[in-house]
């Protein structure tokens, strides 16, 4: 018998915490992260045919930095002082906080592609730290950043910043 109770308590708890998850899953789904602008900073760019290249991709450089401008709304209605956490399939970009029109910016330097290697996309994952009640299950948007190879390279195309990123 006592262990009839045992198994009760534990299959409430269970079902307790599934409820909880349950109502954190559809508050995320009211949520929308939007990707408002990416615009790659600094100089014009040229492709090898010298042609411009758009301002929405990186340069796999290691020195190039990108802009993104995104959004947070619930039901149309802007969230403010929603705490975002940024990162990429590379790293962990940090966290910012969205202004009183919802919206948040962040900088993603490129990383530097080696001599032999392609110049591979970039995903970009921005969550929302604040739309949980129970169980932390965030609005979540992904991005993904086309990203091309410098038209001139230097040296072995290797530096410390590959390794160790800024903090």
């Amino acid at each position: 018998m006592n262990t009839v109770k045992k198994l009760i308590v534990i299959g409430v708890l269970i079902a307790v915490l599934l409820l909880g998850a349950l109502a954190d899953l559809i508050i995320s789904l009211t949520y929308d992260i939007e990707i408002v602008s990416v615009q790659r900073q600094g100089e014009p760019v040229y492709t090898e045919d010298g042609a411009l290249l758009e301002e929405d991709i990186g340069v796999a450089d290691g020195e190039t930095y990108v802009r993104f401008v995104v959004r947070v709304t619930q039901g149309g209605a802007p969230r403010k002082n929603h705490t975002l956490y940024v990162k990429t399939n590379r790293n962990i970009i940090g966290r910012v906080v969205t202004d009183e029109d919802g919206y948040a910016q962040f900088d993603y330097r490129c990383y530097r592609a080696g001599t032999g290697g392609s110049a591979d996309p970039i995903t970009v994952t921005v969550r929302d730290e604040n739309n949980s009640l129970f169980i932390f299950v965030p609005a979540e948007q992904e991005y993904s950043l086309e990203m091309v190879k410098p038209v001139s390279e230097e040296g072995s195309g290797m530096t410390t910043d590959d390794i160790f990123y800024d903090i």
